[in-house]
């Protein structure tokens, strides 16, 4: 049997030493595969020099430490355990973000609140009118109406008439601009000249955020930010060259209310200045309190909502125009109140607060906060 001399680490020869006791030192540590044994002919490695001296464990593992893959059965619950969570958890993502946008349009309606009381402040008291140089409409003091432009050409007035003539269209939108840190797009607008003039239209297809509710996501007919719009004046416009950008907020002009098969116009806030109405509503002529009184809300996807257009106006009936009406979308007839929030709407009322108002509240209610000399103060929700 051959015989074998170690080298400890410190010197000391060891030997002769036979397999076993090799075999006995590796099992303890005390030489590795890369030991250097001596032998007759010289230094070899233990590993290359005794076969089956160390056992490769390398690829083999103790039962207990075993990995093992999954079952087609257990994917399949894990699969179904995953769609569980996100099933249960993607309606409540989607209502921490229609939450985040109704709080982003709650203040855009903010901003415009403050805009209209600043404006106040600084002109005496009174409230920007709803608009001025409606189409129609008898001119200040006198008895011609406003005027078209030229149909052939939009820069000029009508035939055998003078820019005197034409009506500007302004909107209570426009007014408000400096009081809302938008003065560059304010800048942009020749106040000499109609909206629809076409040194006017860089101006009118500004888009202006605070005008818009984000909840819209690009729904219905009024995807576009700046896009076709049935609003007078723009109707007379070729559409194909002449857009305007929206708003979805619409100032209240009048409650109609009807009583007993009769109806009875009342005053809102945002009134156009024509014939003897030269004047907008002062904070005196509010009886009913600025509180208890409501000059903007929501009228999304409406085709006359040009945020420049003195038409971005609306009356308040109480008999068409319940909160949310489905059949309101989209009309040309007539305005209502409208979002894309579920339960209600935002309104914006004459001291500057918003409120948000449900769905189901009655129309009467609604026409109570519209008019603001009624002698019905009804709080404020």
């Amino acid at each position: 049997m051959p015989e074998y001399f170690y080298t400890d680490p410190v010197g000391n020869e060891l030997g002769p030493l036979n397999e076993q006791q090799l075999q006995k030192l590796a099992v303890q540590g005390v030489i590795n595969p890369h030991t250097l044994l001596i032998t007759d002919t010289g230094y070899q490695k233990a590993a290359g020099l005794i076969s089956g001296l160390f056992v490769d464990t390398s690829n083999s593992c103790p039962d207990e430490t075993k990995t093992q893959a999954f079952t087609l059965i257990e994917l399949l619950v894990v699969i179904a355990i995953i769609g569980m969570l996100i099933a249960l958890l993607l309606p409540a993502v989607q209502a921490a973000r229609e939450a985040a946008r109704m709080a982003q349009c709650k203040n855009n309606l903010r901003q415009i609140g403050l805009a209209h009381v600043n404006y106040a402040d600084v002109h005496a008291g009174y409230y920007t009118p709803g608009g001025y140089g409606q189409r129609g409409f008898l001119k200040p003091g006198g008895t011609e109406r406003w005027l078209p432009p030229n149909s052939a050409d939009p820069s000029l007035p009508p035939n055998g008439k003078t820019a005197d003539d034409v009506g500007s269209e302004i909107a209570w939108n426009v007014l408000i601009l400096p009081f809302m840190e938008q003065t560059v797009v304010y800048d942009l607008f020749d106040m000499n000249l109609w909206i629809d003039h076409p040194d006017n239209k860089r101006a009118v297809q500004s888009v202006v955020s605070t005008y818009i509710c984000p909840s819209y996501g690009g729904r219905g007919s009024s995807a576009g930010l700046v896009a076709r719009t049935e609003t007078t004046p723009f109707g007379t416009v070729p559409q194909d060259t002449f857009r305007c950008a929206r708003s979805y907020y619409g100032g209240l002009v009048t409650s109609r209310v009807v009583v007993n098969g009769a109806s009875r116009d009342s005053n809102g806030m945002l009134i156009v200045l024509q014939g003897t109405d030269t004047e907008s509503v002062a904070l005196a002529d509010v009886h009913d309190g600025t509180s208890n009184t409501m000059m903007v809300s929501e009228d999304s996807d409406h085709p006359d909502g040009a945020w420049c257009s003195v038409r971005n106006l609306w009356e308040h009936r109480t008999d068409l125009h319940p909160l949310n009406k489905p059949d309101n979308r989209g009309k040309t007839t007539a305005n209502g109140f409208q979002s894309y929030h579920p339960g209600g709407v935002f309104g914006q009322f004459a001291d500057g607060s918003v409120h948000f108002i449900p769905n189901g509240i009655d129309p009467h209610i609604l026409g109570c906060w519209v008019n603001r000399k009624d002698g019905n103060p009804v709080q404020s929700p």
